[in-house]
This record gives C-alpha cells, structure tokens and sequence, in this order.
C-alpha cells in the first residue's frame, strides 16, 4: 500500500511519457554513453561507506529545495568533495527534476550518474540509456520489478531496486531464484504510506539483507541522512553506501556539508 500522493505522483509520471517519447527522438545520434564504472563497482572498490550525492531540487515534503543553479559548478563540486556517484531526479512534475540535468551530469563527470524517478514505462530505460546513466531506480512498490528489472539489463542499466519494508526482502529472493542477479538494494527510510521517515526502518532491514545475500548484493541506505552522527547510527548495519540528497541540497555549502558527512571536517 502507498500514500494518495505517491499514487497520485505515479499518475502524473505515467500521463507525461509523451513528452518523453519527444525527448528521445531528439536525442537521436547524441548517445553520451561510455565505459565509466556503474555504482556497485565503485561502492565495491571504496573502502569506507560511501556517499552518493543527489541533484535535488525541489520535492512533495519539502517544497523548493534549491532555486534554479549552475548545475555544472555543483557537479563539479560534488566530485571534488569524494562523493563516489551521482543520483539525478529526473522527475518533472513534483521534483523538478528533468533529462537535461542528467545529461548535463553525465557530460560533466565520470563519476556513475544514476536516474532516479518513477520508473512507469520501458521509454524511460532507453532514455536513461541514451543519454549514458549507469544506474536506474526502481522502486519494488510501484513496479513489476521483474519486469523492469530485465529492461533495465537490456539497455546495460545496473538497476538500484528500493525498498522500504522488511515483507519486500521477498521479492529480491524471488530475483536470485529466478536467475536475475541483482547488486544493489536500496533501502529508503521514507515510509510511502505516509511519507514519514523513520532512520530505524535502516536499522531493521539492512542486517536482514546482509544475513540473508550477504556479499552477493550492496546496500544503499536513502533518505533522512542529514549528519555524521546518522551515517554513524546506520554503519554497524554494514550498510554498504548512503544516498543523499536534501541535507546536501539544502546546505549554503555542498562541498563542505559533503566533507562534514564524510567525517573529514
């Protein structure tokens, strides 16, 4: 079960894929896609838990996060600051998010750039794909999850599959014993019932993950993280990577917040 605003975001995600069939067309022949590292390799290559940095700009909850930026100045400060990877919303309507950001993320770092939105139709893969994304998120509670799981793979797209209750570590075991081999999970302290975020939905589901896949998977733990002392309480999960995006959005400074997070300052 999801929130009225989340199905209500889905909806409107669903009744704009026509502007997105548009977008591809106009990107024809202007393929940014290149051998950089996906997600999983450059968590697995990191010694200490690592961060991935979102481009954020507004959201549901918190309204404008940032007004309209010199998106190539912040990707290039994210980068300086040792983040390991990019998260960009693409979703229009209620993130402000759009393909152009990605595309400007992609041309403008080596880093892995995952497209973060609500993945609702196989358009979007070849998007994703088209304009050089490594990643693509796919949320378990909105999606046929095998499905998307399969076109994410066809267009060489790592999938980050995001959960957000312990009852869906079901479905990440029906991936492996159908003979998918899924890398990354996510696991999203935000509840969709109510939106609320609760950092010990964490606590809960990522030793049950570790216990059950053990290295066979990596884990990203999303949303809520706003300092060192929450990186500190998520660690001992053995919580593989954290995403985040509006505590470092929100900052007067990105690159020191990211540095802050980081434990370095």
């Amino acid at each position: 079960m999801i929130s009225n605003k989340i199905k209500e975001i889905v909806e409107q995600r669903k009744n704009s894929i026509e502007k997105d069939i548009i977008f591809l067309e106009s990107m024809k022949g202007r393929s940014l896609n290149d051998s950089r590292k996906s997600l999983s390799e450059t968590i697995k290559n990191n010694s200490q838990p690592s961060i991935i940095s979102e481009i954020k700009l507004a959201s549901p909850t918190l309204g404008e996060i940032r007004k309209p930026i010199n998106l190539k100045s912040i990707i290039m400060e994210m980068e300086s600051s040792g983040v390991i990877g990019l998260s960009i919303l693409t979703e229009p309507n209620y993130f402000n998010g759009s393909y152009e950001n990605l595309r400007l993320a992609v041309m403008n770092t080596k880093l892995p750039c995952l497209m973060k939105d609500f993945v609702v139709d196989p358009i979007q893969f070849k998007i994703a794909a088209q304009i050089g994304a490594t990643n693509i998120l796919l949320i378990n509670s909105i999606c046929d999850t095998k499905e998307m799981y399969e076109l994410a793979i066809n267009q060489d797209l790592e999938p980050l599959i995001e959960i957000h209750e312990i009852e869906e570590i079901k479905d990440i075991r029906i991936l492996f014993e159908i003979g998918f081999e899924p890398k990354l999970i996510g696991v999203n302290n935000r509840n969709l019932k109510n939106l609320n975020i609760d950092l010990k939905t964490s606590k809960e589901i990522i030793p049950k993950l570790k216990e059950e896949f053990g290295e066979k998977i990596q884990i990203i733990c999303e949303s809520g993280i706003k300092s060192i002392e929450d990186i500190n309480f998520i660690r001992p999960t053995g919580v593989d990577a954290f995403l985040i995006g509006s505590s470092i959005m929100q900052s007067n400074s990105i690159k020191k917040k990211i540095l802050e997070l980081r434990g370095i300052i």
